[in-house]
């Protein structure tokens, strides 16, 4: 519990960087670490402060990524593990937000993100099949995604490609497999209940991104098995 609390409080600061980037991003700014009164870029301090409501996602990222960071402690206790999951969960949680936002999933986060992931594989022992299960599972995952965004000319965007190698890095082999293929199913459910509701046409650009990083962020927390 004081493990949840502890990593609760230091995702805090990470939320507040997370909407500070998805702001940034688009307009290719730096991100603010300062209110312009040189208060912290708090959505919820500038609610209390100006009694004005934010932007509901500011305030959703804000608290979120405390919660993922503290369910991440309370899954794996103060560890290396919790730590790299709860940074590779930020990751996701900010390509949710951009390909949302503006269809975008940026190379400008990704590329660093999974040049870390490939990094660190060596020293992530949770990693099915080991580091190089981990690199050919990143590999295969940019490569089939790739060919299928090829293939649907807009329905799977590359920004798609880089995030699944990105699962697959951070989730190992076959444990990737597993997390990418939760992230389609749920995306097929959720656009067969829009076509069937008629909120949705076969037209409609459905962002495909938060699919994905859904079924990620259930195998880096641990919840397949294999």
């Amino acid at each position: 519990m004081i493990e949840a609390f502890l990593f609760g409080w230091i995702g805090w600061p990470i939320g507040m960087l997370v909407n500070g980037l998805a702001n940034a991003l688009p307009r290719r700014r730096v991100v603010p670490l300062w209110e312009d009164g040189g208060g912290l870029p708090s959505a919820w301090i500038r609610a209390v402060r100006t009694g004005a409501f934010p932007r509901r996602r500011d305030l959703i990222v804000e608290l979120g990524v405390p919660i993922l960071w503290g369910l991440t402690a309370a899954r794996f206790g103060l560890s290396t593990r919790a730590g790299l999951v709860a940074l590779y969960l930020t990751v996701l949680v900010l390509v949710t937000v951009t390909d949302l936002e503006r269809r975008r999933i940026y190379d400008a986060v990704m590329l660093p993100a999974m040049a870390l992931a490939a990094i660190l594989a060596p020293v992530s022992p949770w990693l099915g099949a080991g580091p190089v299960g981990a690199w050919l599972m990143g590999l295969g995952a940019f490569v089939f995604f790739f060919l299928m965004a090829m293939l649907t000319r807009g329905g799977i965007g590359g920004g798609d490609a880089t995030l699944a190698a990105f699962i697959g890095l951070t989730t190992g082999f076959p444990q990737g497999l597993h997390a990418l293929a939760y992230g389609i199913l749920i995306a097929g459910g959720v656009s067969l209940f829009l076509l069937l509701t008629r909120r949705a046409t076969l037209k409609t650009a459905i962002p495909y991104g938060p699919f994905l990083a859904l079924g990620g962020a259930i195998g880096l927390l641990g919840w397949i098995t294999s």
